[in-house]
C-alpha cells in the first residue's frame, strides 16, 4: 500500500471519472479500468482486502490517506465507505455495438430508459439489469440521468459490467431495434395488458418511461405492446426503479422456466 499526500487539489477538479463505496470501486478494478485507488488507512475487512489484492494484480497504485486527506479529496459523498477511486471517463457503448453484443445471446434482453432523471432510479435500474443478466441498457440524452459518480455508487459495480448506450433519440433508437428483430414492450401505468399476460421469451427491448411524464408519445407509438402492473392496494403506481425491477424479473422467470409463459401472439 502506498501512502502518498494529496492535500492540493479534490477529486472533483480532476479530468477522471470518481468512484466511491467499495463495491463499486471492486467491481471498477475487476471489470473496467482504474488509474488509482484510495482509502482511509486502517480500514479493514474481506473487500478492503479483495479492491488491494486487485489494485496490486493489475499494479494500480492503492493509496492509504488519513480520514481527513480522504474527505478532502472527496467532498459531499457521505456513502463513500472510506474507498474511492479514479478512472478514466464512462465510455457508453454506439447503439449498433449495443445490439451486437446483445445478438450474442439467443433471445437478447435489452432495457430503454425514456428520459429516466433521478440518478437513484438510474443507478437502481442498472443494479438490476445487473442482477438479472439484462444484456445492455439504452440511455437518451436531453434531460436524463447520466452515468456519474452517484449512479456508479448506488448501481454497486453494475455500471461496470452491463454495457449502457447514449443516444439522441429514443425513437430512432426503437425503429433501429425494430429492424433487428426485437419486440418493444413499454411499461405504462395506463398500458392495454397486465405484465404477466406477456410472453417475454423473444428479442426483448423493454421501456421503462419517466418517473412524471411516463412514455413519450411516439414512443409509446411505436410499442408492439404496452403493459401495466395493477395496482391492487390504492396506489396509482410504482416508483420507476421498483416497476422496472418486478417486470424485469418477471420477464427472467419465463427466459429461465422458472414460470410458463402465455401463448404468444403473433406480431402486428
Amino acid at each position: 500500500m502506498v501512502k502518498r499526500r494529496e492535500r492540493q487539489r479534490s477529486f472533483a477538479k480532476t479530468e477522471e471519472d470518481l468512484i466511491v463505496g467499495r463495491q463499486a470501486v471492486l467491481e471498477a478494478l475487476v471489470h473496467g479500468t482504474v488509474n488509482r485507488v484510495y482509502a482511509i488507512e486502517g480500514r479493514k475487512g474481506a473487500i478492503i482486502s479483495e479492491i488491494a489484492a486487485a489494485a496490486r494484480q493489475k499494479e494500480i497504485p492503492f493509496i492509504s490517506l488519513s480520514r481527513e486527506e480522504f474527505e478532502r479529496l472527496v467532498p459531499n459523498h457521505a456513502g463513500h465507505q472510506g474507498v474511492a477511486a479514479l478512472a478514466p471517463p464512462y465510455r457508453y457503448h454506439a447503439l449498433p455495438d449495443l445490439i451486437r453484443l446483445a445478438q450474442k445471446n439467443e433471445a437478447p434482453f435489452l432495457l430503454l430508459l425514456d428520459h429516466i432523471q433521478d440518478p437513484q432510479n438510474l443507478g437502481s435500474i442498472l443494479r438490476t439489469a445487473g442482477a438479472a443478466g439484462v444484456d445492455g441498457l439504452i440511455i437518451t440524452g436531453p434531460r436524463s440521468a447520466k452515468i456519474t459518480p452517484a449512479v456508479r455508487k448506488v448501481a454497486a459495480g453494475a455500471a461496470e459490467r452491463v454495457p449502457v448506450a447514449l443516444v439522441g433519440n429514443l425513437h430512432q433508437a426503437i425503429v433501429a431495434l425494430k429492424k433487428e428483430g426485437f419486440w418493444v414492450y413499454g411499461a405504462e401505468a395506463d398500458g392495454c395488458t397486465p405484465y404477466y399476460a406477456l410472453d417475454y421469451r423473444l428479442p426483448l427491448a423493454l421501456v421503462i418511461g419517466s418517473e412524471a411524464k411516463g412514455l413519450l408519445r411516439l414512443v409509446r407509438e411505436n410499442c408492439d405492446q404496452t403493459l401495466f402492473i395493477p395496482m391492487e392496494g390504492g396506489a396509482n403506481s410504482l416508483n420507476a426503479a421498483v416497476a422496472a425491477a418486478v417486470i424485469i424479473f418477471a420477464a427472467v422467470a419465463q427466459r429461465k422456466g422458472w414460470q410458463k409463459p402465455p401463448s404468444p401472439s403473433p406480431k402486428p
